[in-house]
């Protein structure tokens, strides 16, 4: 009976690692803005660290991305222009296989600017 309850139990835990390795995908979309104007051209990241996906937005500052990853990783969604930067955007992949997100930019201060 041990043996049985045993069996089973290494056996779940079998099911339960395979099942948070397997790959899933998630798509993100969304509009960039600066002062409420879109954002033509800024190159916008998605994914895990490791295996990260690109695009650029279009003339509406509008994007769509999708990215592979495991169910335990954490996303992370950033959007590079230079001169600009955006609040931080993180979520767990679990759950997430569809994302919209409205992103705002801010402005850098650069002294050399003066």
């Amino acid at each position: 009976m041990n043996r049985l309850i045993l069996t089973l139990l290494l056996f779940t835990a079998f099911l339960l690692a395979a099942s948070s390795c397997r790959s899933n995908d998630t798509t993100v979309r969304g509009k960039v803005r600066f002062e409420n104007k879109p954002v033509v051209g800024a190159e916008v990241r998605f994914g895990p660290n490791m295996k990260e996906a690109t695009t650029t937005t279009n003339y509406d500052g509008q994007f769509i991305i999708s990215a592979t990853h495991r169910r335990a990783e954490v996303l992370e969604l950033k959007v590079l222009k230079p001169g600009y930067t955006h609040e931080k955007i993180e979520f767990p992949a679990y759950g997430s296989a569809q994302r919209e997100f409205d992103i705002e930019l801010k402005r850098i201060f650069d002294p050399a600017a003066r």
